[in-house]
């Protein structure tokens, strides 16, 4: 029974925790998306304000500036307005969204209209996280079957080592260290990484990979989920009435105010204004509550809507007032997500899902020293693992030097009629590269050093050239208080240094294909 489990856990863990390893790692990144996000693009280099402070009025005019052209071909109604806040924490940006009007974004200290970049490296990283490799439902769908092969790993895992009482002594062996620390890391952080395989069966599989289901119970209607009348997910629009007896809508900043004080604890990311300057004017403010955050950070909204003229309550409804669905949603998802949290816990969720990292590499490795040479799914899986796990740190690295590096004209090109983004095929390009070199070289001591000192290279070369090119060198971002830009150019300085160090101090001996006259520097 035991050698059987055994061999069933090797068997299914070799074969999905190369895509564990990539929803990891870029998970991590994922975790400092607004980081990233304020880093990459100048429009968002802007000082912090307060919700309460922006001229709400002003806004408003600039939005009824223009005219829009809907999906249906007619003009958009100007009285018809759902404003995204600023929320460092719940949607990672410091910008004005207009959600109902195609790329409009204010700059909520001018009200201004901006542009910000079309593709953003903090988002694709998101992308790739949740398995939307190439936009690819299937690829996304593989990815929730391998978050379920996840969850069986973790109770095998935990079965096997009851049964088999595995003692944890030092060991000389280069086996027996990743044996060690293949149970020790992944059974100290097993209640995340059964957490983090649920919830990606969950979103992946149950979610938002539902269009053959959906499209079958609108009767082809619709293949999209969130547009359906009655989902879980998502409130529906409140009722848009026809225009009809104009009076003044009374000034957001004062609904805002009553609004806050509906609530004993609330942070409003979310404006929505049906009706404005109408008789029936009514104003949503959507949140969430910091007290409650559990079940009140993702699906069981918190809102208040008020009367547009006299800013009485017209409806409320607050955390504690979700159905079980939305409270067991939001439990489920909460530190999936990672919405809501404030610094110090993001770091320390981050360093937790680094120690998950290291364990994932040591399973490769194990399974690489046990495995027989001459087999061809070692032949196969050996330089595909390298190719993932330095490919991953290469690419990254990649991406974030070209942030600042390629000229604002050369992020796209077009090629058989087709727009591609440049950053986004270099991306790929960086693992076709490594996995040639790891089939040339035949060295994976080698490889590893190259992709390390390279990906040092290019994470200093990211940092520096932000410096030059963008007009906030890190000094200055810290004069202005720009937190996140300050920290996100010294950290990916450091970081550079530290691979460069790890280049040179990597010991040859945990690697299996020693090449000769190669020595440890």
């Amino acid at each position: 029974m035991n050698k059987r489990l055994f061999n069933i856990h090797k068997l299914i863990g070799i074969n999905v925790l190369l895509f564990f390893f990539i929803s990891i790692f870029f998970g991590i990144l994922t975790i400092f998306r607004p980081y990233v996000s304020f880093w990459e693009d100048s429009q968002k280099h802007i000082s912090n304000i307060e919700i309460q402070n922006i001229n709400f009025e002003k806004c408003l005019k600039e939005i009824k500036k223009r005219k829009y052209i809907g999906e249906d071909g007619k003009v958009m109604r100007n009285d018809f307005i759902k404003l995204l806040l600023p929320a460092k924490e719940f949607k990672s940006t410091n910008l004005i969204q207009l959600s109902n009007r195609p790329n409009f974004y204010l700059n909520p200290n001018t009200c201004k209209k901006i542009k910000p970049k079309s593709f953003t490296i903090s988002k694709f990283f998101e992308m790739i996280h949740y398995g939307r490799i190439f936009k690819s439902l299937i690829a996304q769908m593989i990815f929730g079957f391998a978050a379920v092969a996840v969850v069986f790993l973790s109770l095998s895992g935990i079965v096997l080592i009851i049964k088999n009482n595995y003692k944890n002594k030092k060991t000389k062996s280069v086996k027996g260290f990743f044996a060690k620390y293949h149970r020790l890391l992944l059974l100290y952080t097993l209640p995340l990484v059964f957490m983090f395989g649920l919830t990606g069966a969950l979103f992946n599989l149950g979610i938002y990979s539902t269009p053959v289901m959906t499209n079958y119970l609108t009767h082809s209607k619709t293949s999209n989920l969130l547009t359906v009348d009655k989902n879980i997910l998502l409130d529906r629009d409140l009722k848009l009435y026809p225009p009809s007896q104009k009076v003044k809508t009374l000034d957001i900043n004062t609904l805002y105010k009553k609004a806050k004080e509906s609530f004993s604890d609330i942070s409003f990311y979310s404006i929505q204004i049906y009706n404005l300057d109408d008789v029936k004017a009514r104003v949503k403010f959507i949140g969430y509550e910091p007290k409650t955050f559990f079940i009140s950070s993702v699906y069981n909204e918190s809102y208040v809507v008020l009367n547009g003229t006299n800013g009485e309550i017209i409806s409320k409804k607050s955390a504690s007032d979700g159905t079980f669905v939305e409270k067991t949603l939001d439990s489920v998802f909460y530190l999936h997500f990672v919405r809501t949290f404030s610094d110090i816990p993001r770091i320390l969720f981050a360093l937790i899902c680094f120690i998950i990292l290291f364990g994932i590499t040591a399973s490769l490795l194990l399974w690489m020293h046990r495995a027989k040479k001459d087999k061809f799914t070692y032949k196969v899986l050996e330089p595909l693992s390298y190719t993932v796990v330095l490919g991953s740190l290469l690419s990254c690295s990649l991406l974030f030097a070209t942030t600042w590096m390629i000229p604002k004209q050369y992020m796209h090109f077009n090629l058989l009629n087709n727009l591609y983004n440049t950053q986004e095929v270099l991306f790929y390009i960086s693992f076709i590269l490594i996995f040639i070199y790891i089939k040339i070289v035949s060295s994976l001591y080698k490889a590893s050093k190259y992709a390390l000192f390279f990906s040092g290279i290019l994470f200093i070369i990211a940092s520096i050239s932000h410096n030059l090119t963008s007009g906030f060198n890190i000094y200055k971002s810290y004069k202005l208080g720009l937190n996140e830009i300050f920290f996100t150019d010294l950290v990916l300085f450091c970081l550079g240094l530290l691979l460069i160090y790890f280049s040179y101090k990597l010991p040859i001996k945990y690697f299996i294909e020693t090449p000769k006259n190669e020595h440890g520097k």
